[in-house]
């Protein structure tokens, strides 16, 4: 049963702003946070989320200006607190658990030492007494396998476990306060669902307060008890979760809550914020009579990709000399069509990166065949040249896929260049201007560097790049899963116009089966590198064949409105 605030807050934040030079990052921003209460702070990215919460602990930007009339943390003024004030605090009082463990772990330390830290630097117990503590955590957040958790490195656990660690750290010293920043972003569906429930749990078990940051509306409904909607560093709207949900006030909000793609309906195209913020949209939702006519000449068509048998192992030799096997993709059977969408999707590790890198050779396959056009993939440099300029990649980061001292505009002439497609630096900053148009950016992002776009003009830049060498299949893994869902719905749109535009064919990989649902004519289902379900979308989402994907759908977390 959720709590309800206290007389007295845990956290009593008024009137709080922050500036770095003439930029005013948070204006006049003002909550409180009760006493074993959940309360959630929801926004895109860049409108003040995170750094609201690191103010909270004291971890602001060097050069920012803070005023407040107010920020007060269990009776404590944290104005006013010295560094080794916050020392005793942080980590003890207040817990963090950041969007990527990977990041926030260090990776050349053993997961066990790295909890002992936080007890020897902030409790007086024994070694004893710190790895019984341990392990108690560790089994509260549901990680059993414990001797085999504390003598690995980071990199040696998934991204459900990593998370978990992180969760474990926080409470090893039972704060008060929890600050969970986008705690389940990366995570698949599933892994999403236990982290959440699991939070339940542990907040009602040590009768804390959390402050839950995200994007994801779906889940702050599920987990939240009051929520505060952030837009461009204010407070725009706030309110109990299920009043709030039930009926919007601000259009910021109602543009968030309409973007993320429904699995009940299926629309002709994504409402964004500009849409709802300018009042003129007018969904349409695509009838199952449609989609069969669509389907109907899509699939009498040859297939542009065919794959039969496909294996990809990996063999290692263990220190006592025995060869060692290991089948991240077995056997796999399936084709993708001319102008078709193909969804991929599965939990981390069930090898849908593995098959996507296989298929243009850049981690060849071990056995299996591979048909571009009608004709089987030569493993030949000037084959595999040809192939990669007709099968392109969209990364999940887009930050990570350009070159940070690169403009845009060089990143995309490059690839002009190496592909012969312009000869002249005329051609090539026509076809890059021409290119940025088509994703929807001005000719002046061409002289821009990555750092100075946003997350969704980013992905765009890097779809633009894709485009340069004329492709006829886009592979995108995981290509919208780092971007806020108002941001996604315009990504998502983008691929769907080119698509039509262009007649581009999509191997879609994503881990959020409601884009994946959206985006896609068929799905196909890989679990233990195994192809468990291949089906139709809709088909599939209303008659799950395989429990597998019966599973995965069930983790859909649900935003109903009513």
């Amino acid at each position: 049963m959720k709590q309800k605030p206290t007389d007295t807050p845990l956290i009593d934040l008024k009137n709080l702003t922050l500036r770095i030079g003439n930029a005013t990052i948070l204006n006049d921003i003002s909550f409180k946070i009760g006493t074993q209460e959940i309360v959630s702070l929801v926004g895109e990215s860049g409108s003040g989320k995170s750094i609201t919460a690191l103010s909270l602990l004291g971890l602001q930007p060097d050069k920012s200006i803070i005023k407040a009339n107010r920020m007060v943390f269990n009776g404590i003024n944290i104005r006013e607190l010295t560094s080794k004030n916050w020392q005793k605090i942080r980590g003890k009082s207040i817990g963090m658990v950041f969007q990527e463990p990977q990041s926030s772990l260090n990776p050349s330390m053993r997961c066990g030492k790295q909890l002992q830290e936080v007890l020897q630097k902030h409790t007086s117990l024994s070694k004893n007494e710190q790895k019984q503590t341990i392990r108690e955590m560790l089994a509260e957040v549901q990680l059993t396998d414990t001797k085999r958790i504390l003598t690995s490195y980071p990199h040696q656990l998934s991204g459900g476990q990593k998370q978990r660690i992180m969760i474990a750290m926080a409470l090893l010293c039972k704060p008060k306060l929890l600050i969970a920043d986008e705690p389940t972003t990366a995570l698949d569906v599933t892994v999403q669902k236990e982290i959440i429930q699991l939070l339940k749990n542990l907040q009602q078990k040590y009768k804390m307060s959390i402050l839950f940051i995200s994007h994801d509306l779906a889940l702050v409904k599920q987990l939240a008890d009051r929520v505060f909607v952030m837009y461009q560093g204010q407070i725009v709207e706030e309110g109990e979760t299920k009043s709030l949900f039930k009926i919007p006030q601000h259009p910021y909000t109602k543009g968030l809550l309409f973007a993320r793609p429904k699995t009940e309906i299926r629309l002709k195209r994504l409402p964004t914020l500009a849409d709802y913020q300018s009042g003129e949209f007018q969904p349409t939702i695509i009838s199952s009579e449609e989609r069969q006519k669509v389907h109907l000449k899509l699939y009498k068509k040859t297939p542009i990709l065919e794959v039969k048998g496909l294996e990809k192992i990996y063999k290692k030799r263990s220190w006592r000399g025995v060869n060692q096997e290991f089948k991240a993709v077995r056997s796999l059977d399936f084709s993708i069509y001319p102008g078709e969408t193909l969804g991929l999707v599965g939990e981390s590790g069930c090898g849908k990166s593995t098959l996507a890198k296989a298929l243009i050779y850049l981690d060849p396959p071990s056995k299996g065949s591979i048909k571009f056009e009608g004709k089987p993939i030569v493993k030949s440099s000037r084959a595999l040249r040809k192939l990669r300029k007709e099968v392109q990649f969209i990364f999940q980061d887009p930050y990570a896929a350009l070159h940070p001292l690169k403009t845009i505009g060089n990143a995309i002439s490059e690839v002009l260049h190496v592909h012969q497609i312009t000869t002249t630096p005329q051609e090539q900053l026509k076809r890059c201007q021409e290119l940025l148009n088509q994703v929807g950016l001005s000719d002046a992002y061409s002289k821009r560097y990555p750092h100075e776009l946003s997350g969704g003009q980013r992905q765009r830049a890097v779809i633009a790049r894709a485009l340069a060498t004329e492709p006829k299949l886009l592979i995108c893994d995981e290509s919208v899963a780092a971007l806020d869902i108002s941001v996604q719905a315009q990504v998502l749109n983008l691929l769907n116009d080119l698509k039509k535009e262009l007649g581009l064919s999509y191997l879609f990989i994503s881990h959020d089966l409601a884009v994946v649902k959206y985006m896609s004519d068929r799905v196909m289902v890989m679990e233990h590198g195994q192809l468990q379900e291949l089906q139709e979308a809709d088909k599939l989402y209303a008659k799950p064949q395989h429990t597998y994907t019966k599973k995965l759908i069930d983790a859909i977390p649900v935003l109903n409105l009513k």
